[in-house]
């Protein structure tokens, strides 16, 4: 939580804690994050001045822990206070601090009258800019919006249909019910048929999900599948995936259409993981390209593409709920720097589509200047881009998170 507050991802910050704790760690974190602008409320009524170093984040990651209005408690109160009291003993710089984590976390406790005291509506965790944007731009969504980041995201599978094709698919869903997995089939967002969204009812550890080692399933958002059905390749097309890691979009397209396909990733860690990916799914005709999609000269073969998923680097303000430490470490600053990183990756790109070729933008934002702003400005500068059907801005629900899509043809000469 420090390393956040300091500007570190959370992906990167967990990377320190050993594999066996990091679900737990990351569960009381996930937690600590969604709902830390009300516990800094929390504390600046039941505290005198902000306590120093570990003793604010045990107090932050246990107040946060405090059963939310309306919703089960992820522990018994009594635990929380003697677990958080523990703490101390496990550190010099904490043992001081005992008395005052037990004496204000039994005061919170005790208040019935807290959430109409300090309420969670009004103090969401974003900043206010933030807060400013989605209302300025969502004025009715607006509530729903703030509202879905502090949901437990929903875990979401796509089978693989090179091994589990639609005639098979009851087959595995049966196997699903004899695990003691409940489940229900996602057929539709936003006017697009998907064939494979199988969402779980209660997430649990993928060594739990029945062939998911051996390739049969991956793990990914609903919202994110709409990809292979809005690009719809024909056999032996060239296709790029730029941006590609961690290789959901890549797998779905190599599982859907007999390709040949290009992933590129600028980060040779990242793109050893779509590797990864794909040989825990059996996939071949894919090859996994180190470089910058803006940047082409240093691995572009010179033989123009098909079609290209263009799944850009973005706020990611649509995936808040997967990952709360988003709305801590983006600053207003970041949209318009991401916003010119998107046309310069969007304009190198457009060069190596074939003419009569499909582009399929993509960002997981529900900002309009990632979105539907760009969709318009790339209309206005490419007299050669046409504008196919495609859902546009989603926004986060209870069954996917937040994402823009833009399908692009470019002209025949």
């Amino acid at each position: 939580m420090q390393q956040v507050q300091d500007g570190t991802s959370l992906t990167s910050a967990i990377q320190i804690v050993p594999v066996g704790l990091r679900p737990a760690v990351q569960s009381i974190t996930f937690q600590a994050l969604r709902r830390g602008y009300w516990v800094q409320e929390v504390l600046n009524q039941y505290v005198q001045k902000t306590p120093p170093g570990l003793t604010l984040y045990v107090l932050w990651a246990a107040i946060s822990l405090v059963p939310e209005k309306n919703r089960a408690p992820m522990y018994a109160t009594h635990t929380l206070v003697n677990e958080a009291v523990n703490v101390c003993h496990l550190d010099k710089n904490l043992f001081y601090a005992k008395g005052l984590i037990n004496a204000v976390l039994r005061r919170v406790l005790r208040n019935e009258n807290l959430y109409q005291e300090i309420s969670e509506n009004k103090n969401p965790s974003y900043p206010d800019w933030w807060l400013h944007k989605i209302k300025q731009t969502y004025s009715e969504q607006a509530q729903d919006i703030i509202d879905s980041s502090k949901d437990r995201p929903p875990l979401t599978l796509r089978l693989n249909q090179r091994q589990i094709p639609k005639e098979q698919q009851e087959a595995y869903l049966k196997k699903l019910q004899d695990a003691g997995l409940e489940y229900k089939k996602i057929s539709l967002i936003s006017g697009v048929q998907l064939t494979s969204a199988i969402e779980l009812t209660t997430p649990v550890p993928v060594n739990q999900i029945p062939g998911f080692f051996e390739g049969a399933c991956s793990v990914q958002d609903a919202g994110a599948q709409l990809t292979g059905a809005l690009l719809n390749l024909q056999p032996g097309a060239k296709v790029l995936d730029a941006c590609a890691a961690p290789g959901g979009k890549t797998a779905q397209l190599l599982e859907l259409f007999d390709i040949q396909l290009d992933a590129l990733e600028i980060d040779p860690a990242r793109a050893k993981r779509i590797q990864e990916n794909l040989e825990r799914l059996k996939l071949e005709n894919a090859r996994v390209l180190v470089g910058d999609a803006s940047e082409p000269k240093g691995w572009f073969d010179g033989e123009q593409y098909d079609a290209i998923l263009a799944d850009v680097p973005c706020s990611a303000s649509g995936i808040v709920r997967r990952h709360p430490d988003i709305t801590y470490l983006r600053q207003e600053v970041d949209i318009r720097n991401l916003q010119v990183m998107q046309r310069k990756i969007l304009t190198s790109l457009w060069s190596l589509l074939k003419p009569g070729g499909k582009l399929l933008y993509v960002t997981c934002s529900v900002f309009p200047e990632e979105g539907e702003l760009q969709a318009r400005w790339w209309l206005s500068s490419m007299p050669n881009a046409l504008r196919l059907d495609a859902p546009g801005q989603i926004l986060p629900s209870k069954e996917h998170d937040g994402f823009f899509y833009a399908l692009f043809e470019k002209e025949k000469k």
